[in-house]
């Protein structure tokens, strides 16, 4: 399948999302991801593929792939993505994942590390856009106050009185002080970000007494904790 670049749009300093047209109707579940694979690319020790959350919800059609850049960026990958013009074209397969949501009708309990954060604007506007109702306390945890898609997110919990957003910014740390109220009215657990994050979390719940079938996980590799 061939994704055709259409937009760039800076989501925060350090944080771009592509958004690319599909050559042809492309069918994903909210919370999935993409096998992208550029032509020509220059490949690293990693490498010529990649593997992105679609950040968008499939109300949207369009393929989003939201990804951060840093000072001293070192990803091959990375840097060719960059350097892509509007019009251009990338490769990919799937949608693989069953990072997904099967009854929005119970209680769920989002955390979600820094660039973690897409597959969750992509569930949460999902439900958002099909009138569904959003049983979701996000729990989000990022470095600094400039978070990724929180003008959006604000918009569609005023909306949804249901949906409610904890943020844990710098020193503020998410803790299991702040999970264990949440324990008992929530069914499952949904947890993304960079791979030692998710462990530690996963940690802590089951701490706390939640069951490993409550959690589910979806992990970036390449990222430090927070």
């Amino acid at each position: 399948m061939k994704l055709r670049l259409i937009d760039k749009k800076h989501e925060s300093a350090d944080t771009i999302s592509f958004v690319f047209k599909p050559a042809s109707p492309l069918k994903w579940q909210a919370g999935q991801f993409l096998k992208y694979h550029l032509p020509d690319f220059l490949s690293d020790t990693r490498g010529e593929n990649r593997y992105f959350s679609i950040a968008s919800s499939p109300v949207e059609k369009n393929v989003m792939l939201t990804t951060k850049f840093s000072e001293d960026e070192g990803s091959f990958f990375k840097k060719h993505l960059l350097s892509l013009s509007l019009g251009d074209q990338i490769e990919v397969e799937g949608p693989y994942g069953k990072f997904v949501i099967e009854d929005p009708k119970i209680n769920y309990v989002f955390i979600a590390g820094g660039i973690g954060i897409t597959s969750f604007r992509s569930i949460i506007l999902d439900l958002h856009l099909q009138d569904k109702p959003v049983n979701v306390a996000l729990l989000y945890a990022n470095r600094t106050t400039d978070v990724v898609y929180k003008k959006e997110l604000t918009e569609i919990a005023l909306l949804h009185p249901e949906f409610k957003i904890y943020y844990f910014i710098g020193e503020n740390r998410l803790d299991s002080s702040a999970l264990k109220p949440l324990v008992p009215q929530t069914n499952l657990f949904y947890i993304s970000g960079p791979e030692r994050l998710v462990e530690s979390f996963e940690e802590q719940l089951l701490k706390l007494g939640v069951s490993l079938h409550q959690i589910k996980r979806d992990y970036f590799s390449g990222y430090n904790s927070l």
